[in-house]
């Protein structure tokens, strides 16, 4: 027979060893008397003060660089309910001059960020499958409207802000223009008017001015002019007959189908006024915008990355909190005892109903079976004999 342990409380009636029977809603550890029934909680047990100093204490070995495993498997075991604390960030209230967004993927689930292009801070995220109208429409709704939206010119993302943010310019990432540029032209060209449009591209990131992208726009114009029969050549099923596109019964095709798309794609951003927007004067008013999403990127997503290969093995459920809380602790106003406070009282909300539940499921209500009205086992039988094809 297992004996009870020298260090379990005493009861304040009858002396005797109590014990363990469950915690508060504030996580504190609660005793019971098994002769007298007499519930205590001590003074002295663990408190808002001490479970903020154990949330305090797992965040800084979660976000800091160093693996939960080095503290040990006590700290694990003890700091487990940390992770049952779910970090919020409020709804932005006032107006952001720019706004990034990106979507980042962890483990087949996609984070998307909103984050403040002038502080840096994340705005706003939210996890989805992968990345939709209607996700980025969800990021969006409900925030200010910002002057400049700068992103990586998903055309779901474009529709979103359209929808959500109609009068917001949008600024196209220039590192994601030039990648583009790169997957349609290759790296080393071997056309004459490849070779022009990919040098054309590289001259992008020198543009920092109206008049330099005025500029741009005319050399890109002049470029069209020279190499139009080029971009506008097309090639019919009849004169290549071999060609999958024949075979698959397309009757013709651009001949330069990559040089053409990289043309429109760059006449199309330049003419929308998405390609220059960081040049607009009446949008510098409102103070600086940055060309790219390398902030985001560098900012929060590569920090997200280091903290999972620090961490790696986690659950599915664990890695998605942790990107939660890299995304809280770099919000505007962090704040871990409002959500400790939040988790408190969810607890005791659900302690509170499920006692009142457990109380209604134990009301004598009169239906109750009584002494001799269980189930007969005869009742299962028949005084009638199995046949039985051996006899």
């Amino acid at each position: 027979m297992r004996t009870r342990s020298r260090q379990a409380r005493r009861c304040p009636l009858c002396g005797g060893r109590m014990k363990k029977d469950g915690r508060t809603p504030e996580g504190r550890q609660r005793w019971r008397c098994p002769e007298c029934s007499v519930n205590r909680v001590p003074r002295n047990a663990r408190g808002r003060a001490a479970m903020l100093r154990e949330l305090d204490s797992f965040l800084a070995r979660l976000l800091g660089g160093h693996t939960l495993a080095e503290e040990g498997r006590s700290f694990r075991r003890d700091r487990a309910w940390c992770w049952r604390v779910a970090p919020v960030i409020p709804m932005p209230e006032m107006k952001s001059h720019v706004l990034e967004t990106d979507g980042t993927y962890v483990n087949g689930r996609c984070l998307l960020v909103l984050m403040d292009g002038t502080t840096g801070l994340v705005a706003r995220v939210r996890w989805c499958a992968h990345e939709s109208i209607a996700e980025y429409r969800g990021l969006f709704h409900g925030v200010p409207a910002p002057d400049v939206l700068v992103s990586d010119g998903m055309r779901g993302m474009e529709r979103a802000a359209a929808a959500e943010w109609p009068g917001t310019r949008l600024q196209r990432c220039l590192a994601h223009v030039h990648r583009d540029t790169n997957r349609d032209l290759t790296h080393k060209p071997k056309s004459q008017a490849a070779k022009e449009l990919k040098k054309l591209s590289y001259r992008l990131f020198r543009v920092h001015t109206a008049e330099e992208a005025a500029r741009w726009g005319e050399a890109l114009n002049a470029w069209h002019e020279r190499w139009r029969g080029t971009v506008n050549e097309r090639t019919t099923a009849k004169g290549d007959p071999s060609n999958p596109k024949a075979r698959a019964g397309r009757k013709w095709w651009w001949t330069h189908e990559r040089l053409r798309r990289c043309y429109k794609r760059l006449e199309r951003l330049f003419r929308d006024g998405s390609l220059f927007a960081y040049t607009d004067p009446a949008l510098l008013a409102g103070g600086p915008v940055p060309r790219d999403t390398n902030g985001l990127e560098g900012g929060i997503n590569s920090p997200i990355k280091r903290m999972l290969d620090d961490h790696r093995g986690m659950p599915r459920a664990h890695m998605m909190r942790a990107c939660e809380w890299k995304c809280y602790t770099r919000s505007p106003h962090p704040d871990t005892g409002t959500l400790l406070d939040s988790y408190l009282e969810n607890r005791r909300r659900e302690a509170e109903k499920t006692r009142k539940e457990t109380a209604a499921g134990q009301a004598v209500t009169g239906d109750e079976p009584g002494i001799g009205t269980g189930v007969d086992w005869n009742e299962f039988h028949t005084a009638t004999r199995y046949p039985n094809a051996t006899d």
